[in-house]
């Protein structure tokens, strides 16, 4: 008798980056400890209609179109590997990443290991167009990605499982949170979200499925939690310690926030220049005073130090 199968103990999914935009590689690595996975497609249908005939509506459908297909994933881990970073911002230089110009694709296999005919899925010319890192009291480092596929394709036999990763994931715990660089925040930090958007598009020319990708503007943006001890973040947002400045807010040369793992092993995330686009304060009865801090980078760099 089938029954339906439950994620995780019946599914994994497998990514490896590509050496060329939608050539199909064997997927062969996890994300971290991946907690959650969707798939999205779409035939972008047209319903064509048109004046009435002897037997057919003018306002019926009369005919169904196929349109450009459209396939999108998202991915959640808990982050105990750092080298997704590779088709997030970049090949990775030693143990730096950073910005480059055209980020790799990846191949994805989402692996459904049913009880009669298994089901693989195939997604080549994968793009990362959004990834979010985040963090919170109590909690470890977490990963979500928005990704883009240019081909789906499926299988009756599954992708090789492969070992997790044997580490235990980055925490918040630990953590460091810098502005300017070497300047601890005073305010209590209660959470962060860090977020990397490529602006992909993919290009279809006279095809229904994608033929090409190009990353569009990249930008960064960070916000934080926090509990005010003292005005130093809402004078940089202000640009001056008396009130907003005629100059805009203070650009400060950079930001770092270091994150740990009990082995000791580091992320470090430094920013370029960075301002506060906003500074938002909430004073509830009998609650700390808190302030939310949206900050906007001009560049990344992120450094592992891996034992």
């Amino acid at each position: 008798m089938n029954t339906p199968i439950t994620a995780g103990s019946k599914s994994y999914i497998l990514w490896k980056k590509e050496t060329e935009f939608n050539t199909a590689v064997v997927p062969d690595t996890h994300f971290g400890l991946d907690t959650n996975f969707s798939r999205n497609f779409s035939n972008d249908l047209k319903l064509r209609k048109g004046m009435a005939g002897s037997t057919t509506s003018g306002r019926d459908t009369q005919k169904i179109l196929g349109g450009k297909t459209e396939t999108t994933n998202s991915v959640e881990f808990d982050l105990n590997d750092p080298n997704f970073l590779e088709f997030v911002l970049g090949d990775k230089t030693t143990s730096t990443y950073s910005g480059t110009d055209i980020p790799p694709s990846i191949t994805i296999a989402n692996c459904l290991d049913n009880v009669t005919t298994d089901r693989d899925e195939l997604f080549s010319g994968v793009v990362c167009n959004r990834c979010t890192i985040k963090g919170a009291e109590g909690e470890p480092i977490t990963v979500s990605l928005d990704l883009m596929a240019a081909d789906f394709n499926k299988d009756t036999a599954l992708t090789a499982n492969v070992a997790i990763v044997d580490q235990k994931p980055f925490t918040f715990a630990n953590g460091t949170f810098e502005l300017p660089n070497a300047t601890a925040i005073t305010n209590v930090v209660n959470s962060f979200e860090f977020t990397i958007n490529n602006n992909w598009t993919m290009h279809y020319g006279p095809n229904n499925k994608p033929q090409y990708a190009t990353p569009g503007e990249r930008v960064y943006t960070m916000k934080l939690e926090t509990k005010y001890v003292d005005d130093d973040l809402l004078d940089k947002a202000l640009g001056s310690t008396g009130g907003i400045s005629a100059d805009g807010p203070t650009i400060n040369a950079s930001m770092e926030l270091v994150l740990t793992r009990p082995n000791n092993d580091t992320l470090t995330l430094l920013t370029g220049g960075i301002a506060i686009g906003a500074h938002n304060l909430t004073a509830q009865l009998n609650n700390p005073v808190g302030e939310s801090i949206d900050l906007s980078p001009k560049t990344v760099t992120i450094v592992e130090s891996i034992a």
